[in-house]
């Protein structure tokens, strides 16, 4: 029978932890070291070509478009 009473040794846990968080800051810091205007421009650009993609796929399914003409006007919807 285990003894209820024993403390457990949580070194392990403790320190992967802080690894980890010091590790997180580090990847943050290094991906996020551009000015707050430079991230929103390509934040717009990539959500922008994101949905483009989407309505472009979306077109050419429903309304079985070629793939040229779906993202023209997919384009169009975008801007």
């Amino acid at each position: 029978m285990k003894n209820p009473f024993k403390k457990s040794d949580h070194t392990v846990l403790i320190a992967g932890i802080a690894i980890a968080s010091v590790a997180a800051g580090a990847l943050a810091y290094l991906f996020l070291s551009e000015s707050g205007n430079e991230t929103r421009k390509s934040l717009k650009k990539k959500i922008k070509a994101i949905a483009k993609d989407a309505a472009s796929d979306v077109i050419q399914k429903k309304a079985k478009f070629s793939k040229k003409v779906s993202e023209a006007i997919a384009d169009e919807a975008i801007k």
